[in-house]
């Protein structure tokens, strides 16, 4: 089944037009990639649609929707090892694995990625500080390549394809299946507490200091302060409740998810119109100050349980919230910066936000470590996911804006999660990993797609110079 049809990134700001295919089975999926190479044609995977910009759109070509391929094949309740197709979604995994004592390591904030996107961009959560990202609890996944070969891929078996698949934007081949490690739970909720910080350096000094304690971490940053507050927001800080400490285990699926109501009783469905008159009101400057003294208050208040559903999908919170940021959508920048240069680094971005007249309406403060991966954008530092509300009259200065703060931050050691990306060029992209290592990924892409039959529209931005040919016919 196939159809002419505008697919948008989760950003809402970016959109292209592509024939859709819903695969239902390997060798439909095998025949399509043979097919479209022996037609100089181009092929995208797309999951749960979650990365924010381009990089499950393919303008002109096609898209390969991996959905359907959503069963749970196996799982191992005493190891807590289980084996799925890719369109299993974290939140079908959860609400299997929950009531056998188990979660995954690594989840996002939003808890409809699906586990092929998820090992395709190596995505993390808040706790990357201490466990690392997805991608270290993948044991082994298949691979269908473009040429129709299926291979096993692990730390032993075809493991630079292993290494290279995992953060290689889904562009080496399909996954088929992965086998996946997950993480024994003793309680369904979670100790919580929060601390308000005065400005940027006591908010990334709140998250060093809490790091041996804290089995999660996350802070929220207002934006709109500047001078002696630039930075100031509001930290929260998650620990497992040992078992002994909590009798009721709380691992029923059902009383893990999201809160369906406001305090009860308002349904939050009803909010993205309150939220579309607050940003489109000019009203967001308000919203973070109220938060801020909010978040004075729950400082102040005992450490409260809460589950792992509720702490950690807040992007579910609210059903149709982007709704609250049409017609332009919203872009997302989230630079990730070495300790020894964040504080200057972000100090810089955030000034330079407000002398432009372009702040954020989200800030969200995360402590991070390196991974082992061929296209790894961690670093032993923090990242700063900033979120800009999309208009017609600012868009191409936000895009020049994020271009230059983009240059800023690689100059001093940062890296950039494609996940995330709408902006960088060319030579950012190479700028973006170690050296040698985008050299290495076109050889192996080359390699396992000689016929480049897997692109995007965000591979072609990242791999297509101002100037010149694609960096692709460089590699051949």
């Amino acid at each position: 089944m196939h159809e002419n049809e505008e697919l948008r990134g989760w950003g809402e700001s970016t959109a292209s037009r592509s024939l859709v295919h819903r695969v239902e089975g390997t060798a439909q999926l095998a025949e399509l990639l043979v097919t479209a190479g022996g037609r100089g044609e181009t092929v995208a995977f797309r999951g749960g649609g979650r990365s924010y910009g381009d990089a499950a759109l393919n303008t002109g070509g096609a898209i390969v929707e991996l959905g359907r391929l959503d069963r749970i094949l196996e799982f191992d309740s005493t190891e807590g090892i289980v084996r799925v197709e890719p369109g299993v979604t974290i939140a079908a995994l959860w609400r299997m694995s929950i009531a056998h004592g188990f979660w995954p390591y690594v989840v996002p904030g939003t808890m409809h990625v699906t586990i092929g996107g998820a090992l395709s961009m190596n995505i993390h959560g808040k706790n990357q500080y201490k466990v690392g990202s997805f991608g270290e609890y993948v044991r082994s996944f298949r691979l269908l390549t473009p040429a129709g070969e299926e291979l096993r891929c692990s730390r032993t078996e075809n493991a630079d394809l292993f290494h290279a698949a995992i953060g290689g934007l889904g562009l080496l081949g399909c996954i088929l299946e992965v086998e996946l490690q997950l993480k024994r739970l003793s309680s369904g909720r979670m100790l919580v507490h929060a601390r308000s910080v005065r400005d940027l350096g006591e908010a990334m000094q709140g998250l060093d200091s809490a790091q041996a304690e804290s089995d999660y971490m996350v802070g929220w940053i207002d934006c709109y302060a500047s001078g002696s507050r630039l930075g100031r927001g509001l930290l929260h800080m998650a620990r497992h409740v040992p078992a002994q400490e909590n009798p009721d285990p709380f691992l029923e699926p059902a009383r893990q998810d999201v809160p369906g109501r406001a305090f009860g009783v308002v349904p939050l469905a009803w909010l993205w119109p309150g939220l579309w008159l607050t940003v489109h009101g000019r009203a967001m400057r308000w919203v973070n100050l109220a938060k801020f003294y909010a978040g004075i208050r729950e400082a102040s208040r005992p450490a409260y349980l809460q589950t792992h559903g509720a702490f950690h999908f807040l992007l579910d919170y609210v059903p149709g919230w982007k709704r609250a940021l049409l017609p332009g959508g919203l872009l997302q920048f989230q630079p990730f910066v070495p300790k020894e240069q964040a504080h200057a680094v972000y100090t810089h971005i955030l000034e330079r936000c407000q002398r432009e007249g372009l702040i954020p309406y989200l800030g969200v403060l995360k402590r991070h470590r390196p991974a082992p991966f061929l296209m790894s954008y961690y670093v032993d530092g923090y990242s700063l996911a900033l979120d800009f509300s999309v208009t017609s009259s600012n868009r191409e200065r936000l895009w020049k804006l994020c271009r230059e703060l983009a240059d800023h931050v690689l100059a001093h050691g940062g890296r950039f999660y494609y996940a995330k990306d709408s902006v960088l060029t060319a030579e950012q992209f190479r700028a973006n990993h170690e050296p040698g290592a985008v050299e290495q990924f076109l050889a192996l892409k080359a390699r396992v797609d000689p016929k480049n039959v897997l692109q995007t529209d965000q591979w072609r931005r990242l791999t297509t110079p101002a100037k010149g040919s694609p960096l692709l016919a460089r590699a051949g």
